[in-house]
């Protein structure tokens, strides 16, 4: 017998919308070779990329289970959704745009939130930092560990196919 299917549909836990909720951010995670899809702008086809990216996972106030942040490209750039809709805001007095910042220094960070409901999910459509003292810069260039150079024979002594 060959079966299909079955898969139940997931039920997320709702938080309230159009509100101010509190809580804080509990990691910040992040993934390296994170898959996305690009638009090619000279043949306008869609193509899979990957490229660093990051989410916050939040602990909201009154809520038995975390909720989530969107995946967003690992950039300080002005334009970029983790600057403009969340470092813009988690550290006020210090602007992280275009600088090296640590992530693990968000952890923690004291948050209000607001909600949208987006068909069957929810998206955060405004995050404050309750400490505005809070600096995610790392000050000094030294301390931030490189990626190391593309080794195209991945660390061996034979040279790499043509």
């Amino acid at each position: 017998m060959r079966r299909i299917g079955g898969m139940q549909k997931l039920e997320y836990e709702k938080v309230a919308v159009d509100e101010w909720l509190t809580g804080h951010i509990e990691e910040v995670q992040y993934n390296e070779h994170r898959e996305y899809n690009h638009k090619n702008e000279e043949t306008g086809a869609r193509e899979k990329l990957t490229a660093p990216h990051v989410r916050f996972k939040f602990r909201i106030d009154g809520y038995e289970y975390p909720h989530y942040s969107r995946w967003m490209k690992a950039s300080t750039y002005e334009m970029s959704n983790l600057y403009s809709k969340y470092l813009k805001y988690l550290c006020p007095q210090h602007d992280c745009q275009d600088q090296v910042i640590d992530l693990d220094l968000l952890t923690g960070a004291q948050v209000k939130l607001m909600w949208e409901n987006n068909g069957d999910y929810q998206n955060i459509t405004q995050l404050r930092g309750l400490d505005p003292a809070l600096n995610a810069i790392v000050s000094e260039l030294e301390n931030v560990e490189p990626f190391p150079p593309f080794d195209p024979t991945g660390g061996t002594d034979e040279e790499p196919p043509l």
